[in-house]
């Protein structure tokens, strides 16, 4: 990936923003309009906003794409309940060149539809689990590597679809933060949770200082 004000030597101190939540029945009516999944349209909303902050910042966008390493569910559906994960990842290029929003939402359904067919998840898996068993000093340069060729990440994690309580109080609201490793400056973190959906952003702040104006555009 180019530098950009995303990418680029990194700092101590983190910042975190997240948004207001939106209701799932919206994005899942554009989802239909498009003939789409939801996380396309969540995708295609993040790559706007991305794109409008980075013009924001001064920084050119006229043919950039931003890659970013989204990790994915690989476990079957009826070992659901079974402790522990099984996931893959995939380096999805988002298209932050594209200004028309119907042409970028075409854009982030035909590339994440692409990856989906491609056999990456599956080599993705098959490297993540014998790095798992390696020494740290291997481990360690391959996710340096992995991370160079990405500028952040993005996960999409489906919660609960109904109103969980802790103590007998009803939980209002649920987010988490992607971890980050090498140079990546941006997490973005979507999770959907009784018919709401929220992002999260956590940034470096001698990159990014306001994630909160990213989250602006989003909204």
């Amino acid at each position: 990936d180019r530098k950009t004000v995303f990418k680029g030597e990194l700092s101590v101190r983190k910042n975190v923003a997240w948004s207001g939540p939106l209701p799932v029945s919206d994005i899942k009516a554009i989802s239909k309009y498009f003939n789409s999944t939801i996380n396309d349209i969540l995708v295609a909303l993040v790559t706007g906003a991305l794109r409008r902050y980075l013009q924001q910042r001064n920084n050119l966008v006229g043919d950039l794409d931003i890659r970013m390493a989204m990790p994915i569910n690989i476990r079957p559906l009826d070992s659901e309940v079974e402790l522990g994960n099984q996931f893959s990842l995939i380096l999805a290029a988002l298209p932050v060149h594209i200004d028309d929003p119907v042409l970028r939402i075409r854009e982030v359904q035909r590339r994440i539809s692409d990856l989906k067919e491609a056999p990456d998840a599956a080599v993705a898996y098959t490297v993540l689990n014998a790095l798992g068993v390696s020494s740290a000093k291997l481990a360690q340069k391959a996710a340096t590597m992995f991370a160079n060729k990405t500028t952040g990440v993005l996960s999409n994690v489906p919660g609960p679809q109904q109103p969980l309580y802790f103590a007998g109080e009803k939980i209002n609201k649920i987010m988490f933060w992607v971890p980050r490793i090498g140079g990546l400056g941006i997490g973005i973190s979507i999770i959907s949770y009784n018919g709401e959906v929220s992002l999260g952003i956590a940034t470096d702040a001698g990159l990014v200082s306001d994630p909160k104006s990213i989250l602006d555009h989003f909204e």
